[in-house]
């Protein structure tokens, strides 16, 4: 019984850890556009102009990921450190240049305030 307990403690440790507290927050209700769905990336993070390759715009996540939205950011959006909250949709099947993170598709994004 004791190394039912352990395994299951041990088992609950490793899950848990694999999920930094910005991420489950950022997947967690938002006020405005309320839960997000389970196919999309919701994160918070900035816009940031990044000058290698051409240069193009891109979002830092607070989960220190840069994602590559296809076609870039909105115009009213490219403002570097404008704080912002992202969903989008990987997409794995596309490639880029940039190689400064994933490519996805932007579902939705605003200001934070």
């Amino acid at each position: 019984m004791k190394r039912l307990r352990l395994s299951f403690l041990m088992l609950l440790v490793v899950a848990t850890a694999s999920c930094s507290p910005e991420r489950i927050l950022d997947r967690a209700f938002d006020p405005v556009l309320g839960p997000c769905p389970q196919d999309l990336i919701c994160v918070n993070g900035a816009a940031r102009f990044y000058s290698f390759e051409g240069g193009f715009w891109a979002v830092r996540g607070d989960d220190n990921v840069t994602y590559d939205p296809l076609g870039g950011l909105p115009t009213e959006f490219r403002q570097d450190g404008l704080r912002v909250h992202l969903r989008a949709r990987l997409r794995p099947d596309q490639g880029s240049f940039h190689m400064a993170g994933p490519i996805v598709d932007i579902v939705s994004i605003r200001r934070l305030d």
